[in-house]
C-alpha cells in the first residue's frame, strides 16, 4: 500500500505498468471519482486524502496523510468514521468547515483494514444487549441472539469482528482486575504468545561452547559484571573497567547470532518492536528461551556477545580509540542497583566479590567524569520513575518513586558511550569502493531535534508565571536555551518545583525518534547517537548489530528499507509507552472505584475545560482525575473529590473541593492576576511569532529575483 501511495504522491504516469494489486486499487479510486490527470499523470484531487487513522480516547479520529509528511492531519468526528478503526488506511474527503485552521473530513471508504477485531464490553440498553468498544465507546451490533447474550455476566469483555458483529472470543469480565493486562495489549493488537515456528527456532539452539566458536575473541578471563533491577531476567549488558590501562569493555548480548534476517524469530521481533513491561511481568520481544536464557548475560554462563573495547585518556577521559568485535564472555557476578549503591555510599559490601569492588569504585569515578563532561552540552532531568506494586489479585498495593542514583549513572554513562561509538562506526565510509554505494550512507540513528521557537517562548512564559525567570528577553537559539535551562534547573534543584520544572522542559522538546539519516541528538547533546545496548528488548538495537557486522564486512544488504523500518519502530515505541500507561491507568481506576466520595490532594496539570488533576497522595502519585467544573489554575495544589470511575475507559471523574494555599509559586489569592498575566503573555507570544514570520517572508522576498516587480514590495516614505 505504501509503495502505491508513494507512486500516487509523485503522480502515476498514464502508461506506467502497475502491479496487479495496484491496478485494482487504482480502479477503486477511479470508481470513487477522486483522481484527475495532470501532466499525463494520475494524481489525487485536492479535496481528498489517503491516510492512516488514529483514534482518541473520546472516539474522534485523525487521518494522517500518507506518505508521512504529506500535509497536516485531518479531524474526523465519531459519526463520520464509517466504522474505521485505529491503523486502517482510508480515503477521506475534506468538509466545508474549519476551526482555527483545523481541517475537518469524513471517511469515504476503508481501503485497507489493520484490525480484524475490536475490543468491546457488553452493556444493556433498555431491554437489549449491545457491544461498546474500548476505549472509544462506539456501539456495535452483535451477531447473536439476545437470549444467548443475556446469559453472559454484566460487562463481559469480548473480541468482535467489526464488519459483521460476530463474536470472535470471550475474554472475561471487566470487573476482574486480571483482565487489565489483556485489555492493554488488545488495544494495540498485541499478544504474549509466539508463533509455533518462532518457539521451535528458539529451542533449536544449543548451549554455548568455546570449541564451537574459535573465530570469536575469548573474553572469559575478564570479570564482567551485570547491573540490573531486582528480579530482572533479560540481562542485555555487562561491563568491565581495566583502570590500569584506562580501557572500558562493554559487552552486549549478541542476539543477531540467533535471530537471523527474515527468520520466524526475526518476523516476530520486527512485528513487536519492543518488549512491554508491566509491574508484575514482561511481555518479551523474543521467546523467553532466548530473552531470559541463551541471550541473557547470566552469571557463570558462557554467552555470545558484541564487545566494545574503548581506550580512554587517563586524565581527560576522551576516547583515544575503540574497537568492536564478536566475543565469548562469562559474567563474574550479577548485581542489583541497590547492591552497587550500598558499596559506593558506605564503601562496604558483604555480597559483592572482592575483585569487583575496586573496579566499581574506579568505574564510578570514570562515570562521574564522563557525566560532567556530557552535561556541558546535554540536559540532566530528575526523571523519578514510578514503580507499582500489585497484590496477589493484581490490584494496586503500593507505588514507589525511584530516583536516579550513582549506580544508575554508572551504567548509563557506559551505555551512552557504547551507543555513541556505534553511531560513529555505522556512519563511517569504509573504502573508496564502498563510498559509491548510497545504501552505506544509511543507518539506524536515535535522533532528537531542537525545540521549536514557539515551544521555547511558551516554556519561558510558564517560567515567568511561576516566578523563576525574570529576564526581559526569551532565548531564541539553542546555545542560549541550554544555558538558561541549566540556570533554572540549578535555581530550583532543592525546591518542590524541581520535578515539575523538568517535566515542563521535557514537554517543550520534540520527541526522540528513529531515523535512517543522522541529524544529532539535541537532548543528550550528541552529534551522532544510536541504540545499541538493548537488543533483547529493542528491535532497533538488534538491527544495528546486523548493520555493524555488515559494515565491518563491507556488506550493504542489511541497509535496505531502513527509512520505513525506522518510521515503523518510532510508531511501535509510542504504542508500547501507551500500553504501559494504559495498564497503570486501569490500576488507578480500580483503586479509586472503591473510594467514591473520598478526597485526595493533587496538582492541576491542565487548566482548560475539563481540568485535569494529577494526584500526589500515595499510592496514587500520577493518577489523573478529570474535573468537569474547576476553579483552579495550572500548577496549583487542590483537594479533589472522586465522583465516578469508568472501568472501560480507565477514566476517573471528580470535582475540585478547594484550592490549597500551597503549590508551585501560585497562591489562591493570585488566581485572577495569574489568569490575566497568562492571557497577556499568550497574546504577546502570538504577536512576536507574527512579527518573526513577517520578517522571514520579507527576507525570502528580497532574495527573490522578481522582488523588484513584486506588488508585495514595501513602500518607503520619501520626499
Amino acid at each position: 500500500m505504501l509503495e502505491f501511495l508513494n507512486l500516487l504522491n509523485n503522480g502515476i504516469p498514464l502508461d506506467f505498468k502497475l502491479a496487479e494489486s495496484f491496478l485494482n486499487l487504482l480502479e477503486s479510486l477511479r470508481v470513487f471519482d477522486v483522481l484527475e490527470v495532470r501532466k499525463n499523470r494520475y494524481v489525487l484531487k485536492r479535496k481528498f486524502c489517503i491516510g492512516k487513522v488514529e483514534l482518541t480516547k473520546e472516539g474522534y479520529g485523525f487521518v494522517i496523510p500518507l506518505p508521512k509528511g504529506n500535509g497536516r492531519d485531518w479531524l474526523v468526528e465519531k459519526h463520520l468514521l464509517k466504522g474505521a478503526q485505529k491503523g486502517d488506511i482510508v480515503l477521506s474527503k475534506m468538509l466545508n468547515k474549519s476551526h482555527n485552521t483545523r481541517i475537518y473530513a469524513k471517511v469515504i471508504e476503508i481501503l485497507e483494514t489493520k484490525q480484524s477485531s475490536v475490543l468491546c464490553y457488553l452493556e444493556k440498553y433498555k431491554l437489549d444487549c449491545m457491544a461498546i468498544s474500548i476505549p472509544n465507546e462506539i456501539p456495535y451490533k452483535i451477531k447473536a441472539t439476545q437470549k444467548s447474550l443475556k446469559t453472559l455476566p454484566p460487562n463481559t469483555l469480548l473480541k468482535l469482528n467489526p464488519k459483521n458483529g460476530e463474536i470472535l472470543e470471550i475474554l472475561g469480565a471487566l470487573s476482574d482486575p486480571q483482565i487489565d493486562e489483556t485489555i492493554a495489549l488488545s488495544l494495540y493488537d498485541r499478544q504474549e504468545s509466539f508463533s509455533l515456528q518462532a518457539e521451535l527456532e528458539a529451542e533449536s539452539f544449543k548451549p554455548v561452547r568455546l570449541k564451537d566458536f574459535k573465530e570469536r575473541a575469548d573474553c572469559t578471563h575478564l570479570p564482567f559484571c551485570a547491573i540490573d533491577p531486582v528480579g530482572a531476567k533479560d540481562h542485555d549488558d555487562a561491563i568491565f573497567y581495566d583502570e590500569e590501562n584506562s580501557t572500558l569493555y562493554i559487552a552486549i548480548a549478541d542476539v543477531s547470532y540467533y535471530v537471523k534476517k527474515d527468520s520466524a524469530l526475526d518476523l516476530e521481533a520486527k512485528m513487536r518492536g519492543f518488549s512491554v513491561y508491566f509491574p508484575h511481568k514482561s511481555i518479551p520481544m523474543l521467546p523467553r528461551t532466548l530473552s531470559e536464557n541463551l541471550c541473557s548475560l547470566s552469571a557463570g554462563e558462557l554467552r555470545l556477545a558484541m564487545v566494545w573495547k574503548i581506550r580512554l585518556h587517563k586524565c581527560t577521559k576522551a576516547v583515544l580509540n575503540s574497537e568492536l568485535f564478536e566475543a565469548i564472555i562469562k559474567v563474574s557476578q550479577k548485581l542489583t542497583y541497590e547492591e552497587v549503591d550500598l558499596l559506593l555510599e558506605s564503601k562496604k559490601s558483604k555480597t559483592i566479590k572482592t575483585n569487583l569492588k575496586s573496579m566499581l569504585f574506579a568505574l564510578n569515578d570514570l562515570a562521574q567524569k564522563l557525566r560532567q563532561k556530557r552535561l556541558k552540552n546535554g540536559f540532566d532531568f530528575l526523571g523519578d520513575k514510578s514503580v507499582m506494586e500489585l497484590d496477589k489479585n493484581l490490584e494496586l498495593k503500593d507505588l514507589k518513586l525511584q530516583s536516579q542514583t550513582l549506580s544508575h549513572q554508572l551504567v548509563e554513562e557506559c551505555m551512552l558511550l557504547a551507543n555513541i561509538q556505534s553511531a560513529l562506526l555505522q556512519s563511517k565510509q569504509s573504502t573508496p569502493s564502498t563510498q559509491r554505494d548510497e545504501r552505506l550512507k544509511l543507518g539506524i540513528y536515535r535522533v532528537h531535534n531542537a525545540p521549536k521557537l514557539e515551544s521555547i517562548q511558551d516554556l519561558f512564559t510558564e517560567f515567568r508565571l511561576l516566578g523563576i525567570y525574570h529576564k526581559k528577553k526569551i532565548p531564541k537559539y539553542t546555545k542560549d536555551f541550554h544555558k538558561e535551562i541549566l540556570e533554572i534547573q540549578a535555581l530550583t534543584k532543592h525546591s518542590n518545583m524541581a520535578a515539575e520544572v523538568d517535566k515542563l522542559i521535557i514537554r517543550s522538546m520534540q520527541q526522540a525518534t528513529y531515523a535512517s539519516h543522522n541529524i544529532g541528538h539535541f537532548g543528550l547533546g550528541f552529534e551522532s547517537y544510536s541504540h545499541f545496548t538493548s537488543p533483547i528488548r529493542r528491535y532497533s538495537d538488534l538491527l544495528l548489530h546486523r548493520i555493524l557486522k555488515d559494515k565491518i564486512q563491507f556488506n550493504p544488504n542489511s541497509l535496505e528499507s531502513l527509512p520505513q523500518i525506522c518510521e515503523d519502530l518510532s510508531q511501535k515505541e509510542r504504542e508500547v509507552a501507551k500500553i504501559e500507561l494504559d495498564f497503570k491507568d486501569r490500576k488507578f481506576a480500580r483503586y479509586l472505584n472503591k473510594k467514591i466520595g473520598q478526597a485526595y490532594v493533587g496538582v492541576i496539570i491542565n487548566d482548560k475545560s475539563p481540568e485535569l488533576v494529577a494526584l500526589t497522595t500515595p499510592p496514587l502519585q500520577g493518577a489523573r482525575v478529570v474535573c468537569l467544573k474547576g476553579v483552579g489554575v495550572k500548577y496549583q495544589k487542590v483537594r479533589v473529590q472522586i465522583l465516578d470511575v469508568n472501568l472501560a475507559t480507565a477514566k476517573v471523574y471528580g470535582r475540585i473541593l478547594e484550592c490549597l494555599n500551597e503549590g508551585f509559586g501560585i497562591q489562591s489569592e493570585q488566581i485572577s492576576k495569574y489568569l490575566f498575566t497568562k492571557t497577556l503573555a499568550k497574546a504577546q507570544n502570538a504577536q512576536n511569532r507574527a512579527k518573526f514570520n513577517a520578517k522571514k517572508i520579507q527576507k525570502n522576498l528580497k532574495k527573490s529575483k522578481s522582488f523588484k516587480h513584486s506588488k508585495y514590495k514595501p513602500r518607503h516614505k520619501g520626499k
